[in-house]
């Protein structure tokens, strides 16, 4: 139990490592974007923001994704870890979800709330961060079935 203790805080450890360095791209790209498309969306704040925040995750998820795969959740039994190519079609459909709850968050507490967005895409995905580890240990890399199968044999 100890060991499988160790491995999980090993793995969540390199996560928020490679998930600082992923952020700290998405971030920079995203506000360098979000100046640089102002003049170009004059009145409409939910366009630039949401082109801002795909380019700057797209960016990111590229390195996201070949971080995790050979860095976070490569020490798991190959017996129930994903193939590269299925991995990364489950990476983005869940990339995809968090993308959209991140320009929703990020618009919604601009106009809501009347935060920049410089300011609340670091508070909205942060929040999103847990969402994010779990999404991709339970359902990305890891296949649970095939684990809880070799679990009970």
């Amino acid at each position: 139990m100890d060991t499988e203790k160790n491995i999980s805080l090993g793995r969540f450890g390199r996560f928020a490592c490679s998930s600082l360095a992923s952020t700290a791209v998405d971030q920079l790209v995203a506000w360098a974007l979000f100046a640089a498309f102002r003049g170009l969306f004059v009145g409409a704040d939910f366009l630039r923001i949401l082109i801002a925040t795909v380019i700057a995750r797209c960016v990111s998820m590229a390195l996201n994704f070949t971080i995790n795969r050979r860095v976070v959740f490569s020490q798991e039994d190959p017996a129930v870890t994903r193939d590269r190519h299925e991995s990364m079609q489950r990476f983005i459909l869940l990339e995809v979800g968090i993308l959209c709850l991140s320009s929703m968050g990020v618009w919604a507490a601009h106009m809501a709330l009347g935060t920049p967005e410089w300011q609340a895409k670091p508070m909205v995905d942060l929040a999103l961060f847990f969402l994010n580890y779990t999404g991709q240990r339970k359902w990305v890399f890891i296949d649970q079935r095939e684990a809880k199968r070799i679990a009970l044999a």
